[in-house]
């Protein structure tokens, strides 16, 4: 009986992160525009919730991440003991992650299952994935470094001058960046931005917009001669 007991725990417990997970994703996406579906017939998908925005379906995993792994299993427990099953690509689209030490939820695509997202920097050369990088829903990273923040490995400290808390680079909006585009080329937003040409083609990747043609601008340059 004694496991028993330890597995009824073991999913009380787990549960109870689950609903902060969920309560905290459906308050977040809420408030950033999105309309949140909630299955009401079968309780073994899956997925937790599905948002709804811009005609779009996105079927969302919520996970509470004390560790700051994306958790790449679900647990349950019957009569028969404890079980795990790993997700797979297609069960869901994105993960709803609660950070409880910033109190903050990301959401990286199902891709990221079993990673980890850093919220502090840390004194180490090996790239990692940082939570601001997922923040909407993200089907691509890259990974920074330590550099990237003014952490100084002789010392071992980090450089507050030089470190900004919220983004190294703040972003332009979505609105924004589909403007720019058409203004000017990649190189040039880079540099205005003072970041390198793969950051603005990443912003674009998230944000869905639409870039000109391949040669667009060397044509607008030839139409002015």
């Amino acid at each position: 009986m004694i496991p028993l007991i330890e597995g009824s725990f073991l999913l009380h417990h787990t549960k109870n992160k689950g609903d902060v997970a969920a309560t905290k994703a459906i308050a977040d996406l809420t408030l950033k525009g999105y309309l949140i579906l909630t299955p009401v017939v079968c309780e073994h998908l899956p997925f937790d919730f599905v948002a709804y925005k811009d005609n779009k379906f996105y079927r969302i995993q919520a996970k509470y991440a004390g560790d700051n792994r994306v958790v790449n299993r679900t647990i349950w427990v019957d009569k028969k003991g404890i079980h795990q099953k790993k997700y797979q690509v297609g069960d869901f689209d994105f993960y709803a992650v609660y950070l409880p030490d910033i109190d903050k939820v990301v959401y990286p695509s199902v891709n990221f299952s079993g990673c980890y997202i850093t919220t502090k920097v840390p004194n180490s050369a090996t790239p990692f994935y940082w939570w601001e990088d997922f923040i909407d829903f993200t089907e691509d990273a890259s990974k920074p470094t330590y550099k990237e923040f003014g952490v100084d490995l002789t010392t071992r400290k980090v450089n507050l001058d030089s470190r900004i808390h919220t983004r190294k680079v703040e972003r332009p909006s979505k609105a924004e960046l589909q403007k720019l585009v058409w203004e000017k080329p990649t190189t040039q937003i880079a540099k205005d931005f003072g970041v390198s040409d793969k950051a603005v083609e990443k912003w674009c990747k998230v944000y869905g917009v639409e870039k000109p043609p391949r040669g667009y601008w060397v044509k607008k340059i030839n139409e002015k001669i």
